[in-house]
């Protein structure tokens, strides 16, 4: 989700103070934190929630903020519960450091804000999950037994945009894209039409197997013999 998504949301009681450009921040997670210096437990994306109990000076704000964008935390809520307005030198150095900062209602708690940002990213993740186990199925049912090589490569066309090829073996025949009749050994090729010289060419097994020169057998008086020179040049 979006942080502008939450500020939209009027039920939290969220006012945006600072960092109107950097509403588009995707919000992975929240965390409440009073902790002078919380940056062990972020992993990046986070909403932070603080009631500002960290906040002994004005020199402390600038610290608290630096520790958050260098964690790359989404955004920043403070509470109004604790000290009523939000500090200036808090605002500022939200600013500085392009961190959007939003002030929390009295009236609302951490709790319920908490419960409305997993509730919404959990839900964003099983739909991430669902595609993929739908793209999954749609893949098994699409292979030999549903409809060949063609039919993967439109799928992986059209839903992963992705450029693909089917390589047949050097004596085999191998259908093209949405044609059932055989064609001389070829990659079949995804966009259709694709130019040959963008297929990959791997080296013919053939040619490696006969294109080296044959090596003639070793006999015990030739192993015995390097084993020798080996022992002389090892004492």
């Amino acid at each position: 989700m979006r942080l502008r998504a939450l500020l939209d949301t009027r039920t939290l009681g969220l006012r945006l103070l600072g960092g109107e450009d950097e509403l588009d921040r995707t919000v992975r997670g929240v965390m409440t934190t009073d902790l002078r210096d919380p940056s062990r437990y972020l992993s990046g994306g986070e909403l932070v929630l603080t009631g500002l109990a960290w906040r002994r000076e004005p020199a402390d704000s600038e610290r608290f903020v630096r520790i958050l964008a260098a964690a790359n935390v989404a955004g920043l809520a403070a509470g109004e519960a604790e000290l009523g307005a939000i500090p200036d030198d808090l605002v500022q150095a939200c600013l500085r450091h392009r961190l959007p900062l939003f002030a929390v209602e009295e009236a609302v708690s951490f709790a319920s804000i908490t419960e409305h940002v997993v509730r919404q990213v959990s839900s964003e993740r099983a739909g991430d999950l669902a595609a993929v186990v739908d793209r999954h199925r749609r893949l098994m049912t699409s292979g030999p037994a549903g409809g060949g090589p063609e039919v993967v490569l439109d799928l992986l066309g059209s839903d992963l945009d992705l450029r693909a090829w089917v390589l047949s073996p050097p004596a085999g025949r191998s259908p093209g894209p949405r044609s059932r009749t055989p064609v001389p050994s070829c990659p079949v090729s995804w966009p259709p039409g694709s130019p040959a010289s963008t297929w990959p060419r791997p080296a013919p097994a053939a040619a490696a197997r006969t294109g080296s020169p044959s090596r003639a057998p070793r006999t015990r008086s030739s192993r015995s013999a390097t084993r020798a020179v080996t022992c002389d040049r090892r004492c």
